[in-house]
């Protein structure tokens, strides 16, 4: 019996694990902490909308980047000018997040391909992009001007 079960564990995890693979591959929404901006689709299914009012709080973080020049001064500009992240979790994950823009919060923003309409995955080991099925918040041109400043840096 506990060889029949250990199979049966074995075979789910696999189900599970190609279930997850297709619809990455799809450009579905897999669970996990929703980013700023998005909220989940409850109309359809492994989709997100654009959440208006956090979403020109992202629009804003992306220009204030540009603008200032470094993580650290658009953080600090963000914050004093009253530009909040909510502080509560939404989606999967484990930790809530803080209410205020910080330089990993803010990288990790202006990193996330999620607000250019982008779903990234990793397949054996190799990371994957296919356009997801939700809309992008952040234009392309000021997503990409983003990420190469912050190389630069």
């Amino acid at each position: 019996m506990m060889n029949f079960a250990q199979f049966e564990r074995k075979q789910t995890s696999e189900r599970v694990a190609a279930n997850i693979l297709a619809r990455s591959s799809r450009g579905l929404y897999n669970g996990g902490s929703i980013p700023l901006g998005f909220k989940k689709c409850h109309s359809r299914s492994g989709s997100l909308e654009i959440d208006e009012p956090h979403a020109a709080t992202v629009r804003v973080a992306f220009d204030s980047f540009l603008r200032e020049g470094c993580l650290s001064n658009a953080a600090r500009w963000l914050n004093d000018n009253g530009y909040k992240a909510k502080a509560h979790l939404e989606g999967g994950g484990s930790r809530m997040r803080i209410g205020h823009f910080t330089v990993d919060n803010l990288q990790k923003m202006l990193r996330n391909k999620a607000y250019i309409g982008v779903k990234t995955y990793q397949q054996k080991g190799e990371w994957k992009e296919v356009k997801a099925v939700w809309e992008g918040i952040v234009d392309e041109t000021v997503f990409h001007r983003a990420n190469e400043k912050l190389t630069k840096n």
